[in-house]
């Protein structure tokens, strides 16, 4: 293949993944819009659609499968309940992840500010999938793995919240700073200081 071909190839699918991030933006819309009228099928599968990407977030913050279902759950019966309230409906994801981590906050306002279960009772599809045939390898993965929720757990609510949706939900910092109504100069310092603290416990663990 020329290198001319493969150079048209690659701005293909570039345009063909900016068309689908397109259509899946305008699509949410459109669910929605049916929502506000009425129509709980539509928002049903909106649920459908982000459910697992929120248990993911709510997972990882509070450290716990069992209780991130419950909270999963919490967060989108918030969000159908308050959904005259979302003005801009382009902006439904950072108003979900809103109510999730406010979801999570008032958890832990209850006296459940730290949330210890066992690591068999996590859900961590990417160190499954990730995971060598040598049984002894594996038990080491796990074992960094509990080392890294731990340290993780111990981390300012506020730097755990940073560094979960930049790093494994994937946000942006403006849409960071929008979730948690902070500038994007406070998110940025957020990051660098939770991860710079999350390095620190790690080695003291090590």
């Amino acid at each position: 293949m020329s290198a001319l071909a493969v150079t048209g190839f690659v701005f293909f699918e570039f345009q063909a993944s900016q068309i689908f991030e397109e259509w899946m933006k305008r699509s949410d819309e459109y669910l929605l819009e049916l929502a506000l009228q009425g129509d709980g099928a539509c928002f049903g599968e909106l649920t459908e659609r982000w459910q697992n990407r929120i248990f993911r977030f709510i997972s990882r913050y509070v450290g716990s499968s069992e209780v991130a279902r419950d909270l999963t759950q919490d967060t989108f019966i918030k969000a159908y309940q308050n959904l005259g309230r979302l003005t801009d409906q382009s902006r439904f994801s950072s108003w979900l992840y809103k109510i999730a981590l406010n979801e999570c906050r008032m958890r832990f306002r209850r006296g459940k500010n730290r949330i210890d279960v066992p690591y068999d009772e996590q859900v961590d599809p990417e160190l499954e999938q990730s995971q060598a045939p040598d049984p002894e390898r594996q038990v080491q993965q796990r074992e960094r793995v509990e080392i890294l929720r731990r340290a993780f757990q111990e981390l300012p609510q506020e730097q755990r919240a940073v560094i979960l949706m930049k790093e494994y939900q994937g946000l942006k910092f403006h849409e960071i700073a929008e979730v948690l109504d902070a500038p994007v100069s406070t998110i940025k310092s957020r990051m660098y200081l939770g991860l710079k603290n999350l390095r620190k416990l790690m080695e003291n663990r090590l």
